[in-house]
């Protein structure tokens, strides 16, 4: 299984919640768009997964995209481990909804009161998906089987060239023509 293989079925064993909030902050990063940072979205979640199940990616952009992925998980996981990083969550959903309150956008104002709600669940959530993204990390995206699974994959690509080339004529051999 290709790492990022590994990191699909991973974010696919998320319920649908912890999905759109690792698609809001890992487009944020990927994509480097100011207007993306939200609450999380169906469109953020179709963007990453287009990105992590790009087709016909080399090994080396695919070893490189899993790293990357590997890294900002590892910056949000890290934030929702410690208590200032839940705060700041608080905050930013606290002002998600005044912004929405004030602004009639009566939809988000109600997901981000709900968020606020489920916050302490979230919470224990979280300390799951770190547990089970740390068993991941280690066994598909340390650098040794990152290198492990690159070299792999450009020696299959090497035997499917060389299996499907034309054959090359010895010097010695008979059907290389009088000289």
């Amino acid at each position: 299984m290709s790492p990022l293989e590994a990191i699909t079925r991973w974010l696919d064993s998320q319920d649908l919640g912890m999905q759109l909030e690792i698609a809001g902050f890992a487009t944020f990063l990927v994509f480097g768009d100011d207007d993306t940072f939200t609450l999380g979205d169906s469109e953020q979640l179709e963007s990453l997964y287009r990105w992590l199940n790009e087709p016909s990616l080399a090994s080396g952009i695919a070893a490189e995209r899993a790293l990357t992925f590997r890294v900002y998980f590892a910056s949000l996981a890290e934030d929702r481990s410690t208590g200032a990083g839940w705060k700041r969550t608080e905050v930013l959903v606290r002002r998600i909804l005044k912004d929405a309150t004030r602004d009639g956008r009566f939809a988000a104002a109600r997901k981000a009161q709900r968020m606020l709600e489920l916050l302490p669940a979230r919470k224990e959530s979280w300390n799951q998906v770190v547990r089970s993204w740390n068993e991941l990390a280690a066994t598909y995206l340390t650098h040794e089987a990152l290198s492990s699974w690159s070299a792999a994959e450009k020696l299959r690509g090497l035997r499917a060239i060389s299996s499907t080339s034309v054959p090359v004529a010895g010097l010695g051999s008979p059907h290389r023509g009088a000289a």
